[in-house]
């Protein structure tokens, strides 16, 4: 009987905190996503941008304490156009299969955000600094995360998956840098 008590009292507890948070709509049309690729080798970093489809921030006060963000993968931009349809094509992301990618954070915590990223049906935590800033009635979430294209079975000229691809050879990681807005 104790036992009980003591879970339907957490049950509530849990419900409670639920119900005390906010879920507010990332401002899509002002939110910026950059992306950069790095070759292996010399200084050769094409970058670009994505848009975000849709996402939602669930704020507790004016404090972020989780996330939700569906990136467009075909929204994929940048000047070279045979570059991005070969980033759009099987080599790399595929965006007539998969055609969104997501990021969940889970939490918040000392300047970092917690989470997964699924991309191409295939889920990895990660982990990244943020800076977090509030203008008016704006939050403003910026930071760069530090993405293994490999996890997701992007291998398309990697070092570590194929040999003597000399100038070919592509980094295993790219960046992406963020400003995510949210209008209170």
């Amino acid at each position: 009987m104790k036992t009980k008590l003591i879970l339907l009292s957490l049950l509530c507890l849990s419900q409670t905190i639920l119900l005390a948070q906010k879920k507010v709509a990332i401002d899509t049309k002002t939110s910026l996503l950059k992306w950069t690729g790095h070759a292996e080798i010399g200084t050769y970093a094409p970058s670009g941008t994505l848009n975000l489809w849709e996402g939602v921030v669930y704020l507790k006060g004016d404090e972020i304490t989780a996330a939700l963000l569906t990136v467009d993968m075909k929204s994929m931009k940048q000047e070279n156009s045979d570059l991005v349809n070969h980033l759009k094509s099987e080599d790399f992301f595929d965006v007539e299969k998969y055609s969104v990618s997501t990021i969940k954070i889970n939490s918040i915590r000392n300047g970092k955000a917690y989470g997964q990223i699924t991309m191409k049906n295939k889920t990895q935590a990660f982990e990244c600094p943020i800076a977090i800033t509030k203008t008016g009635g704006e939050l403003s979430v910026t930071g760069k995360a530090i993405i293994d294209r490999t996890k997701y079975g992007i291998i398309y000229n990697s070092g570590s998956f194929f040999s003597g691809l000399g100038d070919h050879a592509i980094k295993n990681t790219f960046d992406v840098a963020f400003n995510i807005v949210v209008n209170l």
